[in-house]
């Protein structure tokens, strides 16, 4: 068995239902994740055994967070397997986030990707991410060069769209948006302006096709904005604020759409 340890707590991942039990005498595991409620010890895809740490809702949508990581249960494409074993990150819908070689790095460009998505200052978002580095100069050249790797631009991509999410800013509203604006639009070239960069953001229109991509990295949403968001009859926050952008990185990628 493997576990986790969150707030000082350790969470268990077990390989078989049998070990469940030899280490759980009071406790019983017999509905699969989809099916489990909140606390519940629940089986996995490929019937290791795990306990859902937390039920939620995105919009419409139910949501489950283990010690696997964390999954949409109407997503059927995607399944939960114990057979991966535990990530480093579970907050991400990706299951992008696995394990790698230098796990102790790995950990600090989580903290540093999900502090820049959450609209930090990139200088401020590497200093909590490692408390060690003092010069201001080493920490200017450093926080560059975390925002030219790949696996950071999509650590802070995915951190996006899950407050986007959050915010029930899927991509199904995006586009009724778009639809919206072109069926009653005299002026509304605000309102498409704003759709767009929310489009971008959360990488909406990523296709196939070779490209120079810019990665926005920016300063989080404004509570107007948000608020904007929200308004069913508004598609941008009530003084028009744009998201602000503190820096950005060119590269050349070849990528998929997400399922």
């Amino acid at each position: 068995m493997e576990f986790k340890k969150i707030k000082g707590k350790k969470h268990y991942l077990y390989k078989s239902i049998d070990e469940f039990y030899a280490h759980n005498e009071n406790h019983v595991a017999r509905n699969l994740w989809r099916d489990g409620s909140e606390g519940e010890w629940v089986l996995t895809d490929d019937g290791y055994v795990c306990q859902l740490l937390k039920t939620f809702k995105v919009g419409k949508n139910d949501c489950v967070r283990t010690v696997c990581g964390t999954f949409s249960i109407s997503n059927k494409k995607r399944e939960m397997l114990g057979s991966e074993g535990i990530p480093e990150y579970i907050y991400s819908f990706s299951g992008k986030y696995a394990k790698t070689e230098d796990r102790a790095d790995n950990s600090r460009h989580f903290l540093f990707a999900k502090y820049v998505a959450r609209g930090d200052d990139v200088l401020e978002s590497f200093r909590k991410a490692y408390p060690d580095a003092k010069s201001d100069d080493y920490i200017k050249a450093e926080s560059a060069k975390l925002l030219k790797k790949e696996n950071i631009q999509r650590m802070v991509k995915e951190e996006i769209r899950e407050i986007l999410d959050e915010e029930g800013v899927t991509p199904k509203y995006i586009i009724q948006g778009y639809k919206q604006v072109c069926d009653i639009s005299e002026r509304d070239t605000d309102k498409l302006r704003s759709l767009d960069s929310l489009a971008k953001i959360s990488g909406l229109f990523d296709t196939q096709e070779k490209r120079t991509e810019e990665l926005t990295v920016w300063s989080g949403f404004s509570n107007e904005q948000l608020e904007g968001i929200k308004d069913e009859k508004g598609l941008i926050g009530n003084e028009g604020r744009k998201t602000q952008l503190v820096g950005t990185v060119k590269r050349e990628s070849e990528e998929t759409e997400d399922d």
